[in-house]
């Protein structure tokens, strides 16, 4: 069991620099929102920040559905797919919007996320392993590897993804004192929407990672290339993370993890939060 979290104060500094600092978005704009009108951004470069181990990085600010997150992040790297009647089926359809309708890829996301680290091999030892395969047995077998990577940009195949993948890298490293360490690299965050997810997702499966392979949990560096707000959202967002919630932060949630040291036989959906309190739910409308 552990309890949280600084992670509301990393939140609101990002927010507010977006916010206070920010440059608006010019021109043409690939994302829309549900009417049709361009979703314009503000946003800031390079912004990094690190996870201690004694932190469950989930936001009180507002409520945030972590079993719905878990199931995605258990799609994507315990599953390993790319099906949406996975998802749908467990009442997950934060990626109904992306489906592809038609064709090969009909009622998936294409070669995106989970297909790439199941499809593509390293081989180790005259044996072949998938990307989170790999991870598992550099860990246990070659810890003081600086190459404990998975990618998810395969460049040749992105015109054949529903969505290039925001969060697209990991690399994992063992320290001298057996730390489990975890990089994750971001090209782009949608803060209101997107970043309390990751961070959160990202923070559990390293907790799980370090479980199966039995190493001491570390500290998680994460790095995003372009920290965004969408126009709709600043408002909310600003009001959201200004809130006085020194009341909540007393009341610390905790995590349970599943029995078991198997990775794959550990789903990360029965991984359980109790004791979340948070100061509501705040909306914000999806571009897309």
């Amino acid at each position: 069991e552990e309890n949280m979290t600084k992670f509301d104060h990393i939140y609101k500094d990002i927010v507010l620099d977006i916010i206070n600092n920010g440059k608006m978005q010019k021109g043409n704009v690939r994302s829309k929102y549900a009417d049709g009108t361009p979703a314009y951004t503000k946003y800031i470069h390079g912004v990094n920040f690190v996870i201690e181990p004694d932190e469950l990085p989930i936001l009180q600010s507002k409520r945030v559905a972590w079993k719905t997150a878990l199931i995605e992040m258990e799609w994507i790297w315990q599953e390993m797919s790319n099906d949406l009647d996975w998802l749908q089926e467990r009442d997950c359809h934060i990626w109904d919007e992306w489906e592809i309708k038609e064709g090969f890829w009909n009622g998936t996301i294409g070669k995106a996320y989970g297909y790439q680290l199941r499809d593509k091999l390293r081989k180790v030892d005259e044996k072949w392993f998938n990307q989170v395969e790999y991870v598992i047995h550099q860990i246990k077998n070659n810890p003081r590897s600086r190459r404990i990577l998975t990618t998810l940009y395969n460049v040749e195949e992105l015109k054949d993804m529903a969505l290039e993948p925001c969060v697209y890298e990991t690399q994992w490293e063992v320290d001298d004192d057996d730390y489990l360490i975890l990089h994750v690299r971001q090209r782009s965050a949608d803060m209101a929407l997107g970043s309390p997810f990751n961070v959160l997702q990202y923070s559990i499966l390293h907790r799980l990672m370090a479980k199966s392979t039995g190493k001491k949990l570390g500290s998680m560096y994460w790095n995003i290339g372009n920290a965004h707000i969408y126009d709709r959202h600043l408002e909310l967002l600003e009001k959201q993370v200004t809130a006085d919630i020194s009341e909540l932060e007393k009341e610390k949630p905790v995590l349970n993890l599943p029995e078991g040291s198997d990775f794959f036989a550990t789903p990360l959906s029965e991984v359980d939060i109790k004791n979340y309190h948070h100061n509501g739910n705040f909306k914000y409308e999806v571009a897309i």
